[in-house]
């Protein structure tokens, strides 16, 4: 799963507009403060559950050309509220491509509703078109494809839940001991704690080298082992696995839920990227970096460029480091007039920025389009 290009719009009018970006394997969106990195990355998640998840109608603009198992799509939908304020499509075209030549699969208004070129019944406006068909052979990858976009939060109860106490379901575990299957794992909603576990049992090759990188970026770290919550006087029906760690020269293991932020968000992203689906799925993490110390932060690049992976990375950051050590072939820079977001592609800039990590980033703070990052 890769997004080739995409632009939107979130919300009414008013509200920001993303002129159109190509996406390469790894992106970093860069702009000054107020330019719209983390609105940005919240369309591209919000265009993903309107049509994989229910509870939300998300209101807006999207334009998006994806690949996927062979595949190539390009969706293009608007929504807007009714007079009740409720949410409907507006507007809805899905194009695929077979030899470079563009076919019409969806052609959809609250008029009219065309599915390869077959009248289809007024079908709920309340649902996108790729929902309402997800099971036809036509459209089955491009939902699958829209699944695999995967936001990492760091912020609030979301990730504090990541290192709470799970009981993991025996069920679960049955199913994939044999089914094997990394996607079942990406897709379970386990918590850091039961992923591990899991990784312990059926994947232990990439149990063990998650350990081995975790371990590597806090040398101060002596041992990591999966104990249970009864080991921490917690009582709990079922497996309730907690990872912990021991530090040099202190006899006392340390629950994941007491590690500092940092240690968290780097045994997150390490377990996350190791457990990406075989064919790729789209990775956002908005300023990773925020509150860790230089370790924590070092590891980053490394990471992405390093991994093993089908998956494209969309990612924000405003460290010199981050920035300093992405190639500026994949930066994509950000800057906002009114509520016009213009982009700025890397490889633009890549002969005037020369080759030099330093002077590349010296040059990225002092450029017009990113000083003035909002007009």
């Amino acid at each position: 799963m890769r997004i080739l290009s995409y632009e939107a719009s979130s919300g009414s009018e008013d509200d920001l507009h993303f002129l159109k970006m190509d996406l390469g394997k790894i992106n970093l969106i860069v702009g000054n403060s107020g330019a719209g990195k983390t609105r940005l990355l919240n369309t591209i998640f919000n265009g993903a559950r309107l049509v994989t998840r229910k509870d939300k109608f998300y209101i807006g603009f999207w334009d998006i050309t994806l690949e996927h198992d062979s595949n190539k799509y390009r969706w293009i939908i608007k929504t807007s509220k009714d007079e009740e304020e409720v949410g409907k499509v507006v507007e809805e075209r899905i194009l695929s491509y077979k030899d470079e030549k563009e076919i019409v699969l969806v052609d959809r208004t609250d008029e009219y509703f065309l599915f390869n070129g077959d009248d289809l019944p007024k079908l709920s406006l309340s649902e996108s078109s790729i929902t309402l068909l997800q099971d036809e052979k036509l459209i089955k990858p491009l939902y699958e494809a829209l699944t695999l976009i995967m936001r990492r939060n760091f912020s609030g109860s979301v990730f504090e839940e990541q290192s709470s106490y799970q009981s993991l379901p025996q069920s679960f575990l049955k199913k994939i001991r044999k089914s094997k299957s990394l996607k079942d794992l990406f897709h379970s909603g386990l918590n850091l704690n039961c992923k591990l576990y899991v990784l312990s049992k059926v994947f232990k090759d990439i149990y063990d080298k998650i350990c081995g990188e975790f371990i590597a970026t806090f040398p101060f770290v002596s041992e990591a082992k999966l104990l249970n919550a009864e080991d921490f006087g917690i009582s709990f029906p079922g497996i309730v696995p907690v990872f912990a760690l021991k530090e040099k020269y202190i006899n006392k293991w340390i629950a994941l839920n007491e590690f500092s932020s940092g240690m968290k968000k780097v045994l997150l992203i390490l377990c996350d990227i190791h457990i990406l689906p075989e064919d790729g799925c789209v990775y956002l993490i908005d300023e990773y970096e925020n509150s860790l110390g230089v370790n924590a932060i070092n590891f980053f690049p490394s990471v992405l460029f390093e991994a093993e992976t089908k998956s494209q990375f969309i990612i924000t950051s405003h460290h010199p480091y981050i920035i300093g050590n992405v190639p500026v072939k994949d930066w994509i820079i950000v800057h906002r007039k009114g509520n016009q977001v213009n982009v700025k592609q890397g490889v633009e800039l890549e002969d005037r920025f020369g080759k030099s990590k330093q002077k590349a980033f010296v040059q990225l703070i002092n450029d017009p389009f990113y000083v003035e990052g909002v007009e």
